[in-house]
């Protein structure tokens, strides 16, 4: 139903604002943005997407959308519909962390 290649677009309570690619499949979520890669999983029930996902710098030049970190952990959940869906990520264990998220589907798998 969700399994595919995505374009998602992040805007945090930092006033931050970022996009990126994922891809997910079979539960699993790989993408990543100019600086940082992303990787972790996903579930889905009743149009509601939630999971967790692994953010790691890869370019030392690079800020996220929550800050100057190395690397984190965000929680997510959103709701779905057709080939899109938009949601709200908090960093785990840091609960002013957060950010909007707005994700469209781009290829089917």
């Amino acid at each position: 139903m969700v399994d595919g290649l995505w374009t998602v677009e992040f805007s945090s309570a930092l006033n931050l604002f970022g996009s990126g690619v994922l891809v997910l499949c079979n539960k699993k979520i790989l993408g990543g943005d100019a600086g940082y890669y992303y990787s972790g999983e996903y579930d889905v029930k009743n149009k509601t997407i939630r999971g967790e996902v692994d953010i790691i710098r890869f370019d030392k030049n690079s800020i996220s959308v929550v800050g100057d970190l190395d690397q984190f952990r965000m929680m997510f959940t959103g709701q779905l519909s057709e080939d899109e869906f938009t949601g709200v990520a908090q960093v785990k264990n840091k609960p002013g962390l957060t950010i909007n998220i707005r994700g469209r589907r781009k290829e089917s798998i």
